[in-house]
């Protein structure tokens, strides 16, 4: 397991209750968990804790996974594709270890494919989807929408 994997699994909570599944770790090495990602930044602002935010996050029982393990962002489109698919297992083994009580996609591109994750870990769960909230202000505004809507539900 690298670096950023153990550093995830630092914050996993005993009994994840909401599982917020992303497309893939950056290729720039940022990571959520690091809180240096344009993710983290609009997560804290959506969910506007006091104290520290990571601590809260894990002890409302919500985790941050992602679809792919291995970073995405720079291949080509059909290599991407292909990667994506093929983390779907992957990703469905998590899940049933993980047992969440709902999950929450974060980008619309990998919807189906962690609606597929959680079909073949045979999870019964509400699903939420969600905006990427990227480098346009009009992206993060629309996650921010769409979490004021979910968040009551979770």
């Amino acid at each position: 397991m690298n670096r950023l994997e153990e550093l995830r699994r630092s914050f996993q909570p005993h009994r994840i209750t909401t599982l917020f599944v992303g497309e893939s770790p950056p290729r720039s090495g940022k990571f959520f968990y690091q809180r240096n990602t344009g993710l983290y930044r609009t997560m804290q602002l959506v969910f506007n804790w006091e104290g520290d935010f990571l601590t809260e996050f894990k002890a409302k029982g919500f985790y941050f996974d992602d679809l792919s393990l291995v970073p995405v962002n720079g291949m080509k489109s059909k290599e991407r594709r292909r990667q994506l698919e093929a983390s779907v297992p992957s990703l469905a083994t998590r899940l049933e270890e993980y047992k969440p009580a709902s999950v929450v996609t974060v980008g619309r591109s990998v919807d189906s494919l962690i609606r597929k994750a959680v079909e073949v870990a045979s999870l019964d769960i509400p699903i939420h989807s969600t905006t990427y909230p990227g480098r346009f202000q009009s992206l993060r505004d629309r996650f921010q929408q769409e979490m004021a809507e979910i968040i009551p539900q979770l």
